[in-house]
């Protein structure tokens, strides 16, 4: 490292206490160098020894910055991984929150089914009525009632195949009625494997 001038103006009075200071036939210029180098706790310090500190310290202070950045990304990629952790532990929770209700909405529901086919064996539930709605619905293919009943669970319509397994169902007529987004309840007519509206009570 080289060496820099720096020059500044003293008040009369700071020059004075300064120059208690001297040594003989010295200048104040050099008093107060002298001075500041014992402030600084430089001034047996060889120059070149003074240089080779310097530089050693603006090497220590580079190593640091460079470990901080390196303990701030590991920092940050530990909050991301657990960040991932914690979504996923939530994801599996909701996930085992849903198959329970949705286990539980399917054991209601064949309860449910139970339930009709005892009704309807003791003669306490009416078929339903066979005649066919005056309202101007025409008869449906699986596929055209799947897209029109909502399922419940999902609030999507159902798939071709559920509505295929739900039709031999003693309650289909009741089942579909509370997922038609009318209220209208569907027959299954094996005869031609068309869904009819069924005439409302």
């Amino acid at each position: 490292m080289g060496t820099q001038l720096i020059s500044f103006r003293l008040k009369d009075e700071e020059v004075a206490l300064l120059m208690q200071y001297a040594n003989p036939d010295e200048s104040a210029n050099l008093t107060a160098q002298r001075v500041i180098r014992q402030v600084l706790g430089t001034q047996d310090i060889p120059s070149d020894r003074l240089t080779s500190l310097l530089t050693q310290v603006n090497e220590f202070q580079e190593q640091v910055k460079s470990v901080k950045v390196s303990i701030d990304e590991t920092i940050n990629e530990r909050l991301d991984a657990v960040d991932s952790l914690v979504d996923e532990a939530v994801n599996q929770h909701m996930q085992a929150e849903l198959v329970q209700a949705r286990g539980r909405f399917d054991k209601f529901e064949q309860r449910l089914d139970k339930y009709f086919q005892i009704l309807r064996a003791s003669g306490q539930l009416p078929p339903p009525k066979k005649k066919r709605s005056q309202l101007l619905l025409e008869p449906l293919h699986p596929s055209e009632l799947a897209q029109r009943l909502i399922n419940p669970k999902t609030g999507h319509p159902y798939s071709q195949s559920a509505i295929s397994r739900q039709k031999e169902r003693v309650n289909f007529p009741f089942w579909s009625e509370a997922r038609d987004p009318q209220g209208i309840a569907w027959e299954y007519d094996p005869d031609d494997g068309l869904f009819y509206p069924l005439q409302p009570s």
